[in-house]
């Protein structure tokens, strides 16, 4: 097996994990929801569940240049090369963002009403950060697959 094909595999399978992760960090938003908090925490107890969420989001950062490291390696030299930077560039913006905006509203001193607001805009943030990459890794797996049929069929 060559190192492309090598690497390929390994896109593959960052591919099901990040799926697995964006699974994850779904379902964890989700038990953000404020109306899950009608009056069952206080302000702290939702500041403390931020706070853990904006571990997850660290960790998902981490994952995600992991694959842009990969990426790089799998397309050098391809045309595709630098789109594919710039989607993971907005796509590490975006994580960028809801980690700010997760980390404020863990550290500042605010009323149930603005954290729900810091809730409903994470919610959104991560379900948009989701679709992207979603359709990031679709378009990767395009692009593999057009390369394994190039391979094989060189003279075409």
């Amino acid at each position: 097996m060559t190192n492309l094909n090598i690497e390929i595999k390994n896109l593959v399978q960052q591919h099901q994990s990040t799926q697995s992760h964006i699974k994850f960090l779904i379902h964890a938003v989700g038990r953000l929801d404020p109306q899950l908090f009608q009056e069952m925490a206080s302000s702290t107890a939702i500041r403390n569940r931020m706070a853990l969420y904006r571990w997850s989001l660290y960790d998902f950062k981490e994952a995600m240049q992991r694959h842009d490291e990969l990426d790089k390696r799998i397309f050098e030299g391809r045309r595709s090369l630098g789109g594919i930077l710039k989607e993971h560039q907005a796509i590490l913006e975006q994580i960028s963002s809801t980690i700010s905006l997760v980390e404020s509203a863990a550290v500042n001193t605010l009323i149930r009403e603005e954290l729900n607001v810091y809730l409903a805009k994470t919610t959104i943030a991560v379900n948009n950060i989701c679709e992207t990459i979603e359709l990031h890794m679709n378009r990767e797996d395009e692009l593999v697959r057009q390369h394994q049929k190039t391979s094989q069929n060189p003279g075409r």
